[in-house]
Formats: C-alpha cells, structure tokens, sequence
C-alpha cells in the first residue's frame, strides 16, 4: 500500500501479522515439512477449531457462510461411476493428486453453480512440484460489501484428521490477503475464506478468518469416498454454493 492509501493502522498491522504467517508457512517447505499436527497450530499463531456441516448445530456451523437452500443427492449413477472410478487400481492414476482429482471432477459437475466471478490473488496460489497443491476454482464477490472468498482445491498428499495440510494453509492465506489489500475492501478487518480441500480419496471443508490475535482455523471431519459420496458431495455442495453473512468489520469474535 502507498503513503496514500487508505488503510487504517489497524488494518495493516493485522494484514503483517497473516503476511509474517504467511511467510513461515512457505518456508516450511525447506526443511521438507508438509503436514502440521494441530498440536503445532498454537505456536504458529492459529487456532484451530472443529467445525460440521450439519445446519442445525449453530455452535459448530460455519459463521461467516449460509448455506444454499437444498440440494438433490447425487444421482445413483453418480455414486457408482465414483465408486468404479476409485476401485481402479491402474497404478498410473493412483497418486493422491490423480484421486483428488478423480472425486473433485464428479462433485464439480454435480454442483449447480450460478453465476460466479472470477478471482485474481495477489501471490501464485500453485505448485507445480511436488506434493503439488493448488485450485480447482476461486471465487469472490464484486463489490464493497463482501469480502468474502471460497475455493476447491487439489493436494498430492493424505492428510488425517489430526493434521493440517501446508497447501491448504497457503492457499487460505493467500486468498485472505488478495482480499485485505483490495482498496474497495479495506473497511472490511476480516476476509472470510471457505475452502473444499480434495486429498487423495477424502475430502473435508474450512472456514477460516483474522480475529484480530490469530489466525481461526475450522475444519470438518474427513469424508471418505466412495464411501460418504452421497451425504459428502450434498454437504460440501450446499455450504461451496453458501452467502457471505456475518460482521465482516469488526475483529472481536
């Protein structure tokens, strides 16, 4: 931001604080650290928080997102392709990149999407070597009055639910400051990201945000294809397809 800018002192110290985290997460990858158990979270400055899908646990539920009015399940032919595709054990296609791609192909086709905007964010949201990370699909919302962003993403590795996965970090963080040095968003002090993270055959969905102190980071449980495809792809379907709602202004919560 230049001397003239509009940002508030308030807003750029909370916007180095998630630049200095940012940073730490990157470099990780030179000492060859790809995963972080939650126990790790604490001393990088996040908080981590278990979250569910389930619309009327409302003290569990994502906070900065409503979710989309009900979706149809995946039709039967769906769950089977799925199924035949996952239980295809041809030894070239079954890194955990090839099966995230394998399952976040049918749940994007599933997917009724609207209209949606295109998102440009401000550092390479990609890698290309391995373990490989990176979207399949960002979105915002033009305008002043959201800062909110979703995404569904790809990784090379497994995770558990025990463990963070340093792509998602990245992406999370580097969505959340494309949006915090928007000039049309710099009222806003939180820029809510909502992510669908594809691993290997599992899947799980964040909602993450600046409380002013620490990175928030919500997670939900995994769900594991071909097995959860139904429940799986409805949940995860109807929260992507959410409406930014929450106080975006504020940092105390």
């Amino acid at each position: 931001m230049s001397a003239k800018s509009p940002e508030s002192p308030e807003h750029y110290k909370d916007r180095r604080v998630l630049l200095d985290l940012e940073l730490v997460i990157d470099e990780l990858e030179e000492h060859k650290k790809h995963e972080i158990h939650l126990a790790e979270l604490e001393g990088l400055g996040i908080v981590h928080q278990r979250m569910t899908l389930d619309r009327e646990d409302s003290a569990r539920k994502p906070s900065f997102f409503a979710p989309h009015s009900s979706i149809p399940k995946p039709s039967d032919d769906t769950v089977d392709e799925l199924r035949s595709t996952l239980e295809f054990e041809d030894t070239c296609f079954t890194q955990p990149v090839d099966r995230a791609r394998q399952v976040a192909g049918p749940w994007a086709s599933y997917v009724p999407y609207g209209v949606i905007d295109d998102y440009t964010p401000y550092k390479d949201l990609y890698q290309d070597h391995k373990p490989e990370f990176g979207p399949f699909r960002i979105s915002d919302i033009r305008g002043k009055g959201f800062p909110h962003t979703k995404a569904f993403i790809y990784n090379d590795m497994d995770a558990t639910d025990e463990s963070i996965l340093r792509g998602e970090l990245l992406v999370i963080l580097r969505l959340m400051l494309g949006q915090l040095r928007k000039r049309r968003l710099l009222h806003h002090r939180k820029a809510p990201v909502f992510l669908v993270s594809f691993m290997g055959k599992r899947a799980r969905a964040f909602e993450s945000y600046f409380n002013g102190q620490a990175l928030v980071l919500r997670t939900t449980k995994l769900y594991n294809f071909p097995e959860d495809t139904s429940i799986g792809f409805k949940s995860l379907a109807e929260w992507y397809l959410s409406s930014p709602t929450g106080d975006t202004s504020k940092v105390n919560i």
